[in-house]
């Protein structure tokens, strides 16, 4: 068998090839590639391609089918797996992509040809958990406004939100999503002596509440929380859960933050919703279009603190990952049932 594992700007290839060395043992053959590009913002504007359009927006060059065309497994981090990849590997009997979305592979067609499909969930749950914290306090506090006012030669002690900047113990924080990443929200917020309430249809309550997390419907997590942040996953069916009448259910004095997916919000709502006060500040980190450009309605305004889609990027989040993967799909050539981030396990039968 062989493994061929795709690297790009963000994960080398040499830190796919290092832990998935122990496949040798089961005799598989270890080869890597980079899916090149000549900067960041090239990579960047792929992978909005591939999260607007799916992942045959974007064709892998020749080089990688050339490459790939012997795999009977594949390794990817952001690199596409299309159907003319899929097809271009007569072998290919496994996927395993760097991350937890996957968006980036032809995950129908694979289904199709069952070929197994992993992720990797959780790889970037810390990176994405620590980051909604500091963007909750920044904004509430103020903290990024103050720098920019400092380095552009301004004293500034009075912002929109003067007469009612919170503390955080004792505040109610709404977690939208309880899947790993809004778990360890719930846990580090618990440190601050928050109460947390959390709506996710899946999420199970004895699982929430051992996180300290209370299972509420979305309406009343957005009544009653003077934070609401989100960490649910995209799909067809919660595109703009939250919109023009989910912010009128939000306290004036509230706070929302975004480090999950742009396309959960109604961004012309939000902009309504903090432009006329019906809620005191957000924080985003990702936007519909990006870059969103300085005359972006959500730019202009003073009531929101803004980052460039940096939440899970992370050294460790980045480098841990080929390590998480390998340590689940390890377990194909021994205890089956151990397999645990495997997306159509309906296939595995045929492993």
């Amino acid at each position: 068998m062989k493994l061929v594992g795709i690297g790009d700007l963000f994960l080398p290839c040499q830190y796919i090839a290092k832990p998935f060395q122990e496949f040798s043992q089961f005799g598989v053959e270890i080869a890597v590639v980079d899916w090149k590009h000549d900067n960041f913002d090239q990579l960047q504007n792929a992978n909005l391609k591939v999260e607007q359009g799916g992942s045959d927006a974007v064709e892998p060059p020749d080089y990688i089918l050339e490459a790939a065309h012997d795999a009977d497994i594949l390794i990817t981090h952001f690199c596409t797996v299309t159907r003319k990849l899929i097809d271009a590997c007569p072998n290919l009997k496994i996927i395993g992509v760097l991350r937890a979305g996957y968006e980036n592979i032809n995950f129908d067609y694979a289904r199709q040809n069952q070929i197994l499909v992993f992720n990797t969930p959780g790889r970037n749950a810390d990176a994405v958990a620590d980051f909604t914290v500091g963007m909750m306090i920044s904004e509430c506090r103020n903290i990024a406004k103050g720098h920019h006012g400092l380095k552009n030669g301004e004293w500034i002690r009075t912002y929109p939100n003067y007469q009612t900047i919170p503390d955080l113990p004792g505040r109610t924080v709404g977690l939208v999503g309880l899947g790993e990443i809004g778990l360890k929200v719930a846990k580090r917020l618990h440190g601050f002596d928050m109460e947390v309430l959390g709506y996710d249809p899946y999420a199970k309550k004895e699982v929430a509440e051992s996180y300290g997390v209370k299972l509420v419907s979305l309406n009343e997590l957005l009544s009653s929380s003077d934070f609401i942040s989100l960490h649910a996953r995209l799909t067809a069916e919660n595109r703009h859960l939250i919109g023009e009448r989910e912010f009128g259910l939000m306290k004036p004095t509230a706070y929302f933050i975004n480090t999950a997916r742009a396309g959960l919000v109604d961004e012309e709502a939000l902009y309504k919703a903090l432009k006329f006060g019906k809620i005191a500040g957000a924080a985003i980190d990702v936007f519909e279009k990006e870059p969103p450009g300085k005359d972006h309605p959500l730019v202009t305004l003073e009531n929101i603190t803004i980052t460039p889609h940096m939440a899970g990027g992370s050294v460790d989040a980045f480098y841990n990952s080929p390590k998480k993967l390998a340590s689940d799909m390890i377990n194909l050539f021994g205890e089956k049932s151990k397999v645990r981030c495997l997306l159509n396990r309906e296939s595995l039968s045929k492993f």
